[in-house]
């Protein structure tokens, strides 16, 4: 790895460095040469994307919820049709059906 840079003809890379191990291992090193100016927005940025990838989850949540709530209400559906038809686990409509009834 210390002298690839030096390589002048084209080499097949061996299998191992495919690797997720191997990935990680280089990213850190990667991220181990920013600055201190660079790491805070390296770090920033993934937080913010994290923070992201959160909020669509709930938003997706929700959806799904609302989608359950009025399947359930209708009393037409099997718990399985419900969760096949709208993409859920078994144990999502039936946490959802208990919610509902709690409020009940």
């Amino acid at each position: 790895m210390k002298t690839i840079h030096e390589v002048t003809e084209p080499t097949q890379f061996p299998p191992f460095w495919d690797e997720e191990w191997l990935q990680i291992a280089i990213h850190e090193l990667d991220k181990r040469a920013l600055t201190p100016e660079q790491r805070l927005s390296y770090e920033m940025t993934i937080s913010a994307n994290a923070f992201a990838v959160k909020n669509e989850q709930r938003k997706i949540e929700e959806v799904g919820a609302e989608v359950v709530r009025k399947a359930l209400n209708r009393e037409k559906l099997t718990i399985e049709e419900i969760a096949e038809d709208s993409g859920v686990s078994v144990d999502f409509v039936l946490q959802v059906q208990q919610e509902l009834d709690t409020l009940k």
